[in-house]
């Protein structure tokens, strides 16, 4: 009656490389640097990261690449079949007190 335990879920984290008014955008850094953080660190049992990508902040340029990112976590790319893996995408946010956006 099934494999013995609840399956994996698997996490894709996205950030946004810098935009317009900031030089450094601290998501690109966290999403750069998450995947040698977790080898390191680990993820609790059941949790596997996914993906780390890096998308442009311009609408446009991030469609594409984002558009994909979502159709491969419903999709099985070998099969083309649908995925029945447990799926959470993350998207970090950092707030205006920790990260305050320039009013242009």
């Amino acid at each position: 009656m099934g494999s013995g335990g609840p399956s994996p879920v698997t996490v894709h984290v996205t950030g946004f490389k810098r935009f317009h008014g900031v030089a450094e955008n601290p998501t690109e850094k966290i999403v750069r640097n998450l995947r040698s953080f977790v080898e390191k660190r680990g993820l609790p049992k059941g949790l596997v990261l996914g993906s780390c990508t890096v998308l442009e902040a311009a609408g446009q340029g991030a469609l594409g690449p984002l558009y994909e990112l979502l159709e491969s976590t419903v999709q099985d790319r070998e099969y083309g079949t649908l995925n029945q893996e447990q799926v959470i995408l993350v998207r970090p946010h950092l707030h205006p007190i920790i990260y305050p956006y320039r009013k242009l």
